[in-house]
């Protein structure tokens, strides 16, 4: 099997963040959630979590500064 490299590795935790918030904010999910009398606050709160995945996911694929 031959060896992943780190540039398509991240490339898919990209895509799957992405698809994430894309199912989250776009779907027939975010109607049901929209009737759920959620708290005012619950879709800034979601957007909240979105970019603290999306500030985690460029953390952790940041390459290492060369010396």
């Amino acid at each position: 099997m031959p060896k992943q490299s780190k540039n398509s590795n991240s490339s898919e935790r990209t895509l799957m963040v992405v698809l994430l918030v894309l199912v989250i904010f776009l779907s027939p999910m975010s109607n049901f959630w929209a009737a759920m009398d959620a708290p005012w606050f619950s879709p800034y709160l979601a957007w909240a979590v979105a970019i603290f995945l999306s500030w985690l996911l460029q953390r952790y694929l940041r390459e290492p500064d060369s010396k």
